[in-house]
């Protein structure tokens, strides 16, 4: 497991570093961070897909990934000026908060065609769309599923596709598979 030092708390007059499992640590940082840009993005018209606060290499990256609202509940794509437009406020309000000292590069835009599946929304969303479950087998081995979401057992931590329920826990990454307008 990863610690890293996160604060420091005073016990018998003495600053000690108080070190919180990395998942811990991602888990509050991506809750900082959606209580931050959530407000945000609906004032201009958008919703918040995903944030990820994860390790790639040496460096931290923050993730906020959003789309445009359009009627109906759907979204609707997200030009590159209409991200640009939102990138250097989002960026700065970020800057106000404390957690952002923790994050090497941030990174705002669109969760494009390919988008991970997360979340309980995800999976509802996604619902009768085509989908890529890419999980790691008992015997160590890697497998590709592709098909039809189906549904998400929330209560057994599963989703089912094309009548194959997949046990989330072994899932390395799923996502959507959907095909661009112009196709």
């Amino acid at each position: 497991m990863i610690y890293s030092p996160c604060k420091y708390e005073t016990r018998a007059g003495v600053d000690t570093p108080v070190f919180i499992i990395g998942e811990f640590m991602s888990n509050r940082i991506e809750d900082q961070a959606r209580r931050v840009a959530e407000p945000f993005l609906q004032e201009n018209s958008c919703v918040l897909w995903d944030v990820i606060f994860e390790k790639e290499g040496a460096m931290h990256y923050l993730k906020i990934l959003f789309d445009r609202s359009a009627s109906g509940g759907e979204l609707a794509s997200l030009d590159l000026d209409s991200c640009e437009k939102l990138t250097l406020p989002l960026n700065k309000l970020l800057d106000e908060h404390e957690f952002i000292k923790q994050v090497d590069i941030v990174e705002l835009g669109s969760p494009g065609l390919t988008r991970r599946l997360r979340h309980k929304e995800h999976f509802d969303l996604c619902k009768g769309k085509n989908i890529r479950v890419m999980r790691r087998l008992d015997n160590g081995k890697t497998e590709i599923i592709s098909g039809i979401l189906q549904g998400f057992d929330q209560e057994e931590k599963s989703i089912t596709v094309d009548e194959n329920e997949i046990n989330l826990k072994k899932c390395i990454r799923i996502t959507l598979e959907e095909q661009p307008s112009w196709q």
